[in-house]
C-alpha cells in the first residue's frame, strides 16, 4: 500500500507538471538539455567563473580573512542554496525564460524581469574584458622569455625557493635583501610582472576622468570574445550544453596542479593562514555580510536570470533541491580551492621578496594576472603551464559569459517569437560596441567600479524582489506543490526561507549597505564616477515603472494585473483547493490536471 500511494503521488505530480508545462509553452516545443548531467554542467559552468580565482580571495582577505568565512558559510546554506532552489523551481515549473516567467506571475511587473536580464547583460560587458586580458596573456605565453619575466628571474625565484628551505640561501640571496642594498631578482620579477600588466596590457591612464582612447590590441581581443560568446548563445540549450561538456573538467585539473606546487614552497603556509586567520572584530560590520551574500549570489548566478532560464530547458518533473545543492557547493569548493592556491603563492612571493603580503594583495583582476605569472616561472616548462592556466581562465570565463548573455537572448526570442540565431548576433554586436569603454586606457577604473556596484546591489535587489513575487503573487505553497516528491521533504524549510528569512535578511543588508556607501564612498572615486556606478547597477530598475505604467495604460487601468491582483487570484485558488481537500481525501486525477491547467 505505501508503494501504491507513493506511485499515485508521483503520477499526480507528473500530471500536474505536464499539464502546466503544456499551458506554459502554449504547445510550442521548447529547447531541452540532452541530459540532467548536461544541465548540471551548464549551471556549474555559469557559477564557477573568473571571480572564483580573483574576486573571492580578494574579498575574503579584505573582509577579515577567516572572519569572512563564517558569514560566507552561513549565507551559503541560509541564502544562496534556498535562492537557487527558488530559481530552479520557477524555471522548471513555468517552462519560461526569466522575463516571460515574471510576466506570467504578475503581468504589470514584467519590467522587473527585463531589468534583471538587461542588468546581467551589462555585467557581461565588463566580464568579457577579463577574457580579453586572458587572450593577451595566452598569445604571449609561448614567447621565450615571456614578456612579463625578467631574464632568468623566474629561475632565480625557483632556485631561491629550494635554497631557502635551509638556514641560508646557498647563493647568498636572502628574502628581501639585495646585493649591496640593490634590488633582488625576486624584486625585479615582481616589478616586471606589474609593468607588463599596467604598461602593456592595460596601458592605463592617470585616472577615471582620462579615457585616453582605446587600447588597440585589447580591443581586437574583446571583439573576438564577443564573437565566441555569440556563437555559444546562438543555439540555446544545445550549444550551451556542448560548450560546458567540453570546457568544465579542465579548470579543476589545472588548478590542482598549481595548488600542489604552491604548498611545496616556503612561505605558502603563512599565506594560506593569512587568508583563513579570523579577525572577528570585522564580523560585526554589516558590510562583511553584504559582501558574503553578494559574492555568493553573483557566484552561483542567483538574481541574474540565468538559473531560471537554464532550468526552463529541463523537464518539469526534474528534482531541483539536489541540483541546487550540487551547484552551490561546487561553486564554493572551487572558490576555497582557488583562494588557497592564490594565497599560497602570495605567501611565497612575500617570503622571497620581503615585501609585506598586505602590499601584494590588490583589488580587481590584478590579483590573478600578477600572482600567477610569477607562479608559472616556478613550474617546469613555464610556457606550457602559462598556456594551460590562461586556457583554464578562458574556459571558466566563456561558460559564465554565455550564461550572462543568454537570459536576454531568450527573453527577446520569447517576446518576439523568433530564434536565438536571429537575435544573438545584433544583440552581441550592440554589447561589444557599447562596452568599448572597458578596453580604453581608463577601462580598469570602470571595471573596478562596475564590479563593486553590480554584484553588491543588483543581485540582492533582484533576489529580494523574486522572493516577494513568489510569496505575495504566485504563492510559495503553490510552487512547492508542483515539485517532485523528492523535493517535498524540505518544502517547509524552503517556504520559510522564501517567505520570511530571505526577504527580511536581504532588506536589512541592502539598507545597511546603502547607508555605508553614503558615509564611506568606494575606492576614492570622484562623486560623478560613483553616481555612474549607482546608475549602472540600479538604472535597469527604471524599466519596472515604465512597464507597469505601459501595462496599466494598455488595459485601461483595470485591476488584476498587479501584485495585489495576483494575490487575490492565489487566495481564490487556495480556497478552491481547501474545499477540494475537505470534500474528498482523493481528488480525481482529471480534477487535479484541470486545477493545474488553471494555474
Amino acid at each position: 500500500m505505501p508503494e501504491l500511494a507513493r506511485d499515485e503521488q508521483q503520477n499526480s505530480a507528473a500530471a500536474r507538471a505536464s499539464a502546466h508545462a503544456a499551458e506554459a509553452t502554449d504547445g510550442k516545443p521548447r529547447s531541452r538539455w540532452s541530459s540532467h548531467t548536461t544541465f548540471l554542467l551548464a549551471s556549474i559552468g555559469s557559477a564557477i567563473g573568473f571571480g572564483n580565482v580573483w574576486r573571492f580571495p580578494m574579498m575574503a582577505y579584505s573582509y577579515g580573512g577567516g572572519a569572512f568565512m563564517l558569514p560566507y558559510l552561513i549565507a551559503l546554506f541560509f541564502a544562496a542554496i534556498p535562492m537557487v532552489v527558488l530559481e530552479f523551481a520557477l524555471g522548471q515549473r513555468l517552462q519560461r525564460g526569466h522575463v516571460a516567467l515574471v510576466a506570467h506571475i504578475a503581468p504589470r511587473w514584467e519590467g522587473l524581469g527585463w531589468a534583471t536580464v538587461v542588468g546581467t547583460f551589462l555585467s557581461a560587458q565588463y566580464y568579457q574584458t577579463l577574457l580579453a586580458y586572458c587572450l593577451v596573456y595566452l598569445v604571449n605565453a609561448f614567447r621565450d622569455p615571456q614578456p612579463w619575466a625578467v631574464e632568468e628571474a623566474a629561475r632565480s625565484l625557483s632556485e631561491s625557493s629550494s635554497s631557502l628551505d635551509g638556514a641560508e640561501a646557498s647563493s647568498g640571496l636572502q628574502p628581501g635583501s639585495g646585493e649591496a642594498g640593490g634590488e633582488t631578482e625576486a624584486d625585479a620579477a615582481l616589478a616586471a610582472v606589474r609593468s607588463f600588466w599596467r604598461e602593456e596590457v592595460l596601458q592605463v591612464s592617470s585616472g577615471v576622468d582620462e579615457t585616453g582612447g582605446l587600447v588597440g590590441p585589447l580591443c581586437g581581443w574583446y571583439a573576438l570574445v564577443w564573437a565566441v560568446v555569440c556563437l555559444g548563445a546562438c543555439d540555446g540549450a544545445s550549444s550551451i550544453g556542448a560548450l560546458n561538456k567540453l570546457l568544465m573538467p579542465m579548470p579543476f585539473a589545472v588548478l590542482a596542479a598549481f595548488f600542489a606546487r604552491a604548498v611545496t614552497l616556503p612561505g605558502a603556509g603563512a599565506g594560506i593562514r593569512t587568508l583563513f586567520s579570523p579577525d572577528f572584530a570585522a564580523i560585526w560590520s554589516p558590510s562583511i555580510w553584504v559582501a558574503a551574500v553578494s559574492q555568493l549570489f553573483f557566484g552561483v548566478s542567483a538574481g541574474l536570470g540565468t538559473l531560471t532560464t537554464y532550468a526552463s530547458f529541463s523537464p518539469p518533473s526534474t528534482p531541483v533541491g539536489r541540483s541546487a545543492i550540487i551547484v552551490s557547493l561546487s561553486n564554493s569548493a572551487f572558490s576555497l580551492f582557488a583562494g588557497g592556491t592564490v594565497f599560497g603563492f602570495l605567501g611565497f612571493i612575500s617570503h622571497t621578496t620581503g615585501e609585506p603580503l598586505e602590499s601584494l594583495v590588490q583589488s580587481g583582476p590584478a590579483l590573478a594576472f600578477q600572482v600567477f605569472p610569477i607562479a608559472m616561472g616556478l613550474m617546469p616548462l613555464p610556457q606550457l603551464w602559462a598556456a594551460l592556466f590562461f586556457l583554464m581562465l578562458l574556459n571558466l570565463g566563456i561558460s559564465s559569459a554565455v550564461s550572462m548573455t543568454s537570459p536576454l537572448t531568450t527573453a527577446l526570442c520569447e517576446r518576439f517569437g523568433t530564434t536565438a540565431r536571429r537575435v544573438a548576433p545584433p544583440l552581441h554586436l550592440l554589447g561589444f560596441v557599447s562596452g568599448l569603454i572597458y578596453v580604453s586606457r581608463a577601462g580598469t577604473y570602470w571595471l573596478t567600479l562596475s564590479d563593486h556596484f553590480v554584484p553588491m546591489f543588483l543581485t540582492i535587489v533582484v533576489g529580494l524582489s523574486q522572493c516577494l513575487l513568489v510569496s505575495l503573487a504566485y504563492g510559495a505553497r503553490r510552487l512547492l506543490e508542483s515539485l517532485p516528491p523528492e523535493d517535498q521533504r524540505l518544502a517547509p524549510w524552503w517556504a520559510f526561507c522564501w517567505q520570511w528569512l530571505l526577504p527580511a535578511t536581504l532588506s536589512l543588508l541592502l539598507l545597511a549597505q546603502v547607508i555605508h556607501e553614503g558615509s564611506s564612498p568606494f575606492g576614492g572615486f570622484p562623486g560623478w564616477a560613483l553616481a555612474v556606478g549607482w546608475v549602472y547597477s540600479l538604472g535597469p530598475l527604471l524599466l519596472v515603472p515604465l512597464f507597469y505604467c505601459a501595462h496599466a495604460r494598455a488595459h485601461g487601468g483595470r485591476r488584476g494585473g498587479g501584485v495585489m491582483g495576483a494575490v487575490r487570484a492565489g487566495l481564490e485558488l487556495g480556497a478552491v483547493r481547501a474545499r477540494a481537500r475537505t470534500s474528498s481525501s482523493a481528488v480525481p486525477e482529471v480534477s487535479r490536471v484541470a486545477l493545474a491547467s488553471n494555474e
